[in-house]
C-alpha cells in the first residue's frame, strides 16, 4: 500500500506555478482576505469578499504569506471597465514576506495563460496609490518585472497614466512578455 502526501494546503490547487497556488473559494478565500486586511486598497477590513465582481481568480503564495488577486469584467457579460481597458487587473498583491515581490510578480502573470484565459488587447494593468505605498519608487517590484507607466509604448499609448481622481499611477505590461 502506497501512501500519498500532499503538500498543497486543503482549498488550494498547485497550477504549476513556482510561487501561488490557486485559490479555489476565489475571491471568498478566508487567508487571501485576512491578507487583503493589511493592504491600503483595503475598502471593509473583515469582509469575506476582497476581489471585484467579474472573471477573477485569487493567488496565495506557496509559503501562505501573500496574497495576488486577478481581475477584469468577463467578455460575455458585455460590461465594460470603468477605465475603459479590455485587459487583466491586479486587484491586489499583498506581500508579507519570502520570496522576493518582482518574482511574485512574474510569476501571477503566468497565472492567466495556466488557467486557460486570453487577455484581451489591453495586456495586465495595476494602478498604484503613489500616496498610500512607502516606498520613494512606488511600483517598483512591477517595474523590475518590466512593468512601465501606461502611455509609454505603442500597446499603451493611448492609456492615462493617471486614474480618473488623479491619485494613481497606471502600470502595463504587454501580455506577451507575461513572466519574463
Amino acid at each position: 500500500m502506497t501512501v500519498q502526501f500532499s503538500l498543497t494546503p486543503t482549498g488550494y490547487r498547485d497550477i504549476g506555478l513556482a510561487h501561488w497556488l490557486l485559490a479555489e473559494s476565489g475571491a471568498w478565500d478566508r487567508l487571501g482576505a485576512k491578507l487583503a486586511d493589511g493592504h491600503y486598497s483595503r475598502r471593509t477590513v473583515g469582509a469575506r469578499q476582497f476581489m471585484p465582481p467579474g472573471q477573477r481568480f485569487v493567488l496565495v503564495s506557496r509559503d501562505l504569506r501573500n496574497v495576488w488577486g486577478w481581475y477584469r469584467p468577463d467578455p460575455k457579460s458585455g460590461v465594460v471597465a470603468l477605465n475603459g481597458l479590455d485587459g487583466w487587473t491586479c486587484g491586489i498583491f499583498r506581500r508579507t514576506g519570502g520570496v522576493l515581490a518582482s518574482e511574485l510578480v512574474l510569476d501571477a502573470e503566468l497565472a492567466i495563460g495556466r488557467l486557460g484565459y486570453d487577455c484581451g488587447p489591453d495586456g495586465l494593468l495595476t494602478y498604484i496609490h503613489d500616496a498610500k505605498v512607502k516606498s520613494v519608487n512606488a511600483g517598483y517590484c512591477y517595474k523590475v518585472a518590466v512593468w512601465h507607466i501606461a502611455g509609454r509604448c505603442a500597446e499603451c499609448k493611448a492609456m492615462a497614466p493617471r486614474s480618473a481622481d488623479n491619485r494613481k499611477t497606471l502600470l502595463h505590461k504587454s501580455f506577451m512578455l507575461a513572466g519574463r
